[in-house]
């Protein structure tokens, strides 16, 4: 889909590596998250870095190995970048600012334009051997409009009070910026345009749900670590992002495993 896989490489590698750098330090450095983010949400700092380091060390390998035609491990890293970007547009929007701001900004920004770098080369008439079964594509475009309402109504049913008494919270803001300007209508438009044959929507159709699992399953993570800092696990939330993420995780690889591109 790049139209310059070598240029889009140096792209991806440039996100990574911040990536890297900005997980390796909070994992390294446990304190450096003191006081930017509310307490009940700590515990899920060293998971989540764990989950980064993961994320950009997998980077690095499907950097190497990714070759023109591999449109499916091009994919996979769409989707990787596109939780390096929400993860990192919650550090920088929320200002946290430690000794790695500048990091996460850099890995937000770079994360972002390696995306629209990569999806720009895309001609639908490159892909018009693209096959899978209409089951597929209902299943995975049904479950993308019904995250996006879920979602979508949840956090404007949390904006209505804040809005009515010109609340401004000091926290977790960025959730509702990135979900509804970004996230939720990248379900909601990947999934019409699939429903409607598009092969950029088939495409994207596992990408957006990548993001979802790396957006909801460090929540189910964060709530496991709380006894080590003496907090008590709140089991409902856990099991929900777990089952919305473990969800999403199978609808992608079964997408990923129905697709043929011929």
């Amino acid at each position: 889909m790049s139209p310059d896989l070598k240029l889009a490489k140096i792209f991806w590698f440039v996100t990574a590596m911040f990536a890297l750098i900005a997980s390796l330090g909070g994992a390294i450095f446990r304190d450096i998250y003191n006081g930017l983010f509310p307490p009940e949400f700590l515990p899920g700092a060293f998971p989540q870095d764990v989950i980064t380091i993961l994320v950009s060390l997998s980077l690095f390998y499907l950097i190497k190995t990714t070759k023109q035609n591999d449109i499916k491990k091009q994919i996979i890293i769409i989707g990787l970048l596109g939780s390096l970007f929400y993860l990192y547009g919650i550090f920088t929007i929320e200002m946290v600012y430690n000794s790695l701001y500048l990091i996460y900004a850099a890995a937000f920004s770079s994360s972002f334009w390696s995306i629209i770098y990569s999806l720009s080369g895309f001609k639908s008439k490159s892909f018009a051997g693209l096959k899978i079964s209409k089951a597929m594509i209902r299943t995975s475009a049904y479950s993308s409009i019904f995250i996006a309402i879920i979602f979508t109504f949840l956090w404007i049913m949390a904006l209505i009070p804040l809005m009515q008494s010109h609340n401004r919270i000091e926290f977790l803001y960025s959730i509702y910026i990135l979900d509804l300007c970004f996230v939720m209508p990248a379900f909601f438009i990947t999934a019409v345009m699939s429903l409607r044959n598009k092969s950029l929507g088939i495409l994207l159709a596992p990408v957006i749900m990548i993001v979802g699992f790396f957006v909801i399953f460090p929540l189910g993570l964060n709530e496991l670590a709380k006894p080590s800092f003496g907090m008590q696990i709140n089991f409902g939330p856990m099991i929900v992002s777990f089952l919305f993420a473990f969800f999403m995780l199978v609808v992608a690889t079964l997408h990923l495993k129905k697709l043929s591109i011929e």
